[in-house]
């Protein structure tokens, strides 16, 4: 086909292609479903599967409700066991867990339930054992649950405990420290607050060397047990426990405690002296080195009444000076070691003689 042909024949094609016009209003084309494309567009979302582990969505939570967070039994008798369950609602949709439950002290027993489903209740239970208080108490619950705004919280039972044998001025006495040669005395005084006769059928001292006397009132409702430490009871820490057996009803056994520490009162500082890590060939030829000199300090507690009267080294290289701190009380004690010194092992001791008794100090050690 010539050129000619092909440029008379372009415009005829054109008037023969179908015209495509917009759907009127109310035509059949204008109610076409939309492609499968906009359709799957515009369909809702599922909401997210939640798998174990996962937060629940909002409106799932667990609510959980205490209406008593202090319990406060008033007052009770010592050795009484206060027992309380504190309620706890699930006003929530979703299952509240209780998670962990911990009291803040070995007195206080608890038990709980583990799942609290909606709209149902649980409790935590708390049993606290007064046997060994006295006066007021707050005892503290920890719980821990799966509810977000009640993640943690704190339950408390309070009471007032009273004794029914009540014993003043406590039935623990503490001394602190004693010096030999200082005589104490202490006593406790056991009184019946509910007003009933008792006798003390048995006392057990558990230190033999504490003299005691037990004297009961006339009418049987007061007692006072004196407990003395003598002057010469050996140093060391004082163990003063005593067990009594009472006709009481209440209170069959009461325990009292004497506690303490006795010293010498007379002592020195350090107990032993220790020469570590000297050089033979360094200190000879540094007589002045502070590593050869050692220091004593001699003290007596009880008032200004020490006299040193000798002081003398079984080592022929250790030379001493004493230099008074507190006079009459307090004393300090220079130890030089002088060269020329050997190498190998050494041991010896300061013999301290004072108006108060005698005091030796060990001294030991190593030239390399």
């Amino acid at each position: 086909m010539n050129r000619k042909v092909r440029w008379f024949l372009a415009p005829l094609l054109l008037l023969a292609l179908p015209l495509v016009l917009p759907a009127a209003p109310g035509d059949p084309a204008s109610t076409q479903a939309p492609p499968a494309e906009t359709q799957k567009a515009k369909t809702p979302p599922m909401p997210p599967e939640v798998k174990p582990g996962q937060e629940a969505p909002a409106g799932d939570l667990p609510e959980a409700v205490v209406a008593e967070m202090v319990f406060d039994a008033g007052t009770v008798n010592k050795g009484d066991v206060i027992a309380h369950d504190f309620v706890i609602e699930n006003k929530g949709k979703g299952t509240l867990e209780i998670l962990r439950v911990q009291a803040s002290c070995g007195c206080t027993a608890t038990g709980y339930d583990q799942k609290i489903e909606p709209g149902k209740t649980g409790k935590v239970s708390a049993k606290v054992n007064t046997s060994g208080f006295s006066g007021p108490i707050h005892k503290t619950i920890n719980v821990s649950t799966n509810d977000p705004k009640m993640a943690t919280f704190q339950l408390a039972i309070q009471a007032t405990v009273k004794a029914i044998v009540d014993v003043q001025p406590s039935e623990n006495q503490q001394l602190g420290l004693v010096y030999q040669g200082q005589a104490q005395e202490r006593t406790f005084t056991i009184t019946a607050t509910d007003g009933t006769p008792f006798e003390i059928k048995s006392v057990q001292a558990e230190d033999p060397a504490l003299p005691w006397d037990l004297q009961v009132a006339p009418d049987k409702k007061s007692a006072t047990l004196k407990v003395q430490v003598p002057a010469d009871h050996a140093p060391g820490p004082i163990n003063g426990r005593f067990v009594l057996a009472t006709t009481h009803p209440k209170a069959e056994t009461l325990t009292l405690n004497l506690f303490g520490t006795i010293r010498p009162p007379l002592s020195v500082y350090p107990p032993q002296v220790t020469y570590a890590g000297l050089n033979a060939s360094y200190v000879n030829e540094h007589p002045d080195d502070i590593n050869l000199n050692k220091t004593l300090t001699v003290a007596y507690e009880m008032g200004p009444e020490l006299e040193i009267k000798e002081v003398k080294s079984s080592l022929k290289n250790l030379t001493t000076e004493v230099t008074p701190i507190t006079p009459n009380q307090r004393y300090s004690i220079k130890l030089k070691l002088n060269p020329p010194l050997k190498a190998g092992d050494f041991e010896g001791k300061v013999r301290i003689e004072t108006s108060k008794g005698l005091l030796e100090v060990p001294v030991r050690g190593k030239v390399f």
